[in-house]
């Protein structure tokens, strides 16, 4: 098993100085989508979240590999890696030296698939590894501090990447269920069918959608095409909707949304002509 930490102070002297609360809200951003902290990453899907963490499979220098990541607030992010040709676990610790001074620690013990413990070829992967993950230190302090530079927030670990948004929103809706596709919106959110008026507010989405629901026995959404810039999207869809006397009808459907710091949805429009599913 090769077991390596290392530990990097936080400010050396770069500005802006971080606090342990920028660290730690980039360590959380960077869980769900590292792609900007770490260079040797190329891919990530998040395929669960659960309390207190998430599952992710990522791209980690051309090999595919899954993660089990758990936060502990404000100290550690612990990563299990649970499939790839290197298993063990992965911890990024925030902590402070003997001086006081702001630390980023990583450390890893990982076992390698067919290579011999304590082996020249062990030792080899081993230096590539440390080498690996200091850099990946480097760069997510270093991508922590763009952040609070330029003042783009950190995203939530409840805002998840906007594709994987948008799948969640139509595996809600699908699920005809109006009180789940309503938990995504903001307090004053608002939702809009074509010219109809605004429902607003969570409490007016589920009454709203329950309404609409009345008329069909059920819908399936197909996303064609989709487009994200920041907090926008914007979706073509092909909409499959179960009529009551048993027919099935699909039509053309654009959606666009906007969701807000927090990762809500704060305005949300549909554009279809229903006529065929009532016709």
């Amino acid at each position: 098993m090769i077991e390596i930490s290392r530990s990097l102070l936080v400010n050396d002297g770069t500005q802006p100085d971080l606090s342990a609360d920028d660290v730690w809200a980039g360590l959380q951003e960077k869980a769900a989508n590292p792609m900007p902290y770490v260079k040797s990453i190329t891919s990530c899907t998040v395929t669960d979240r659960f309390e207190g963490g998430l599952a992710r499979d990522i791209t980690h220098v051309g090999q595919p590999v899954r993660e089990v990541v758990t936060f502990y607030p404000k100290q550690r992010v612990h990563f299990v890696r649970t499939h790839g040709s290197a298993r063990g676990t992965i911890d990024n610790e925030i902590g402070h030296d003997e001086n006081g001074a702001l630390t980023l620690t990583f450390t890893f013990r990982i076992m390698i698939d067919g290579v011999e413990p304590g082996s020249p070829q062990e030792q080899e992967f081993a230096a590539g590894m440390e080498a690996d993950y200091l850099d990946a230190v480097r760069t997510t302090l270093a991508a922590v501090r763009e952040r609070v530079t330029t003042g783009r927030p950190f995203e939530s670990p409840r805002r998840t990447s906007a594709p994987e948004f948008a799948r969640e929103v139509f595996r809600r809706v699908d699920g005809f269920n109006p009180a789940d596709f309503a938990e995504l919106f903001a307090p004053d959110g608002t939702l809009v069918f074509g010219n109809g008026d605004p429902m607003t507010g969570p409490a007016a989405v589920e009454a709203g959608v329950s309404g609409f629901f009345g008329t069909i026995k059920g819908i399936r959404h197909e996303i064609v095409s989709e487009w994200h810039q920041q907090g926008d999207t914007v979706l073509e869809l092909a909409v499959t909707y179960d009529r009551l006397d048993g027919k099935q009808v699909t039509i053309p459907v654009a959606t666009i949304w906007h969701r807000c710091g927090d990762g809500l949805i704060d305005d949300y429009r549909v554009f279809f002509d229903l006529a065929p599913v009532y016709a």
